[in-house]
This record gives C-alpha cells, structure tokens and sequence, in this order.
C-alpha cells in the first residue's frame, strides 16, 4: 500500500494538527507563537510546504511498510516478510 498526499492534505493536515497543539496542549504563549510562525511559514503553495509534503509522505509510507507483510519469491520459493 503507498499512500500519496498532495499539497492540500499535507497542509489540512498540518493545520489541524497545529490547531489542537494551540489550543488544547499545556503550552506557554512563546511555545503557541512559535508553533503559529512555523504554520505561517508553510502556506500553501509555499517551498516549505512542498518539503513538509515529501517528509510527510516518506513517513507515512515508512511507517505503513514496517506494519504490512508481504509474500516474495525468492529462489523458487514464496516466504511472508516485512520490509
């Protein structure tokens, strides 16, 4: 399985999750600050953005081919392994 966001996910995303940080997490005013300057930092469209994306991307994949199995032949022979 491979999972793609493109930009618009990556940064709904990154909105909602910034948004229940601000709001909801035991943070000083100077930790909300900087959590709002690195979300305005990375509006959409933006070169930041796209490098959020990729990393996003890599780590959703890296994390869903750790979790899944997969059957590979190998010299005549079918085994189960994770990648």
């Amino acid at each position: 399985m491979i999972v793609l966001l493109d930009e618009a996910e990556a940064w709904s995303l990154m909105m909602l999750i910034s948004a229940v940080a601000v709001d909801n997490a035991d943070l000083s005013p100077e930790g909300k600050e900087a959590i709002r300057r690195w979300r305005s930092d990375r509006g959409e469209g933006s070169p930041l953005l796209a490098d959020l994306t990729e990393a996003l991307n890599r780590a959703l994949n890296a994390h869903i081919d750790a979790q899944l199995t997969r059957r590979v032949k190998s010299k005549g022979w079918y085994e189960t392994v994770r990648r």
